[in-house]
């Protein structure tokens, strides 16, 4: 009979925000793995640094979208502004898959996807003041008390955060969860936080522009959930 009690192993195993969902690949899914991820896709190895002007083409600003979902968001972004580059990391292969048929449907050329965890990448690959902009829409909330602490905004990726932009550079989140908002502006307004709220102390922002509204966000709405927004920029 198994031991109720974890091994040496399993204590040392680095908390997820994410539980690995691997769903089925649809058959264009999978020949988008095949066919377009040597094209758009980066193979990147935990413990190795991430040049990123080696993985675009040109030095232009650069933006991390963590867990794109199915990627239509970003594959939209990167299509209206196609003088920045677009990184996305995620983890599920379905939507990498749809990301990579975005990107071949829209004829891309400025956005890359990593399939890894996004905390890895921040913590061990991404060079310091290298990012200009760092987007999080509508993770996972883990609305049950015990699973508080999977929620990525939390004082370590705040810090790894504060780290990786740049002077200037923005982060901007979005949640339909209320108390998951809230719990986000105490972690990022918190003493000693590299990022200050552009809304001001305590406030939310108005959904930027730039920010299209995607089909959970709608789905959303119409069961009478409020989005907030949340953007702040490194000190």
């Amino acid at each position: 009979m198994p031991s109720a009690v974890p091994d040496a192993a399993e204590r040392r195993r680095p908390l997820r925000s994410f539980v690995l969902r691997q769903g089925r690949l649809t058959a264009a899914q999978e020949r988008a793995f095949a066919q377009l991820w040597p094209r758009y896709g980066l193979a990147w190895s935990p413990g190795t640094p991430l040049d990123l002007s080696d993985c675009f083409d040109g030095d232009r600003p650069v933006v991390l979208e963590i867990g794109f979902g199915n990627g239509e968001t970003l594959a939209a972004m990167a299509a209206a502004v196609p003088a920045w580059h677009w990184l996305g990391v995620e983890v599920h292969a379905p939507g990498v898959g749809h990301l990579l048929l975005e990107c071949e449907r829209l004829g891309l050329t400025n956005l890359r996807v990593i399939r890894h965890d996004a905390m890895e990448l921040l913590a061990h690959a991404i060079a310091p003041g290298s990012l200009a902009r760092v987007q999080l829409f509508f993770p996972d909330p883990w609305p049950k008390t015990r699973h508080h602490k999977r929620r990525i905004v939390n004082p370590a990726f705040r810090d790894l955060l504060g780290r990786a932009l740049r002077s200037g550079g923005v982060f901007h989140a979005a949640t339909d969860w209320e108390p998951y908002a809230v719990q986000m502006l105490e972690v990022l307004e918190a003493a000693g936080s590299p990022l200050r709220n552009t809304a001001g102390p305590g406030g939310f922002a108005d959904r930027p522009d730039t920010r299209p509204l995607t089909r959970f966000e709608r789905r959303g709405e119409r069961l009478g959930h409020q989005v907030r927004d949340l953007v702040f920029a490194r000190r």
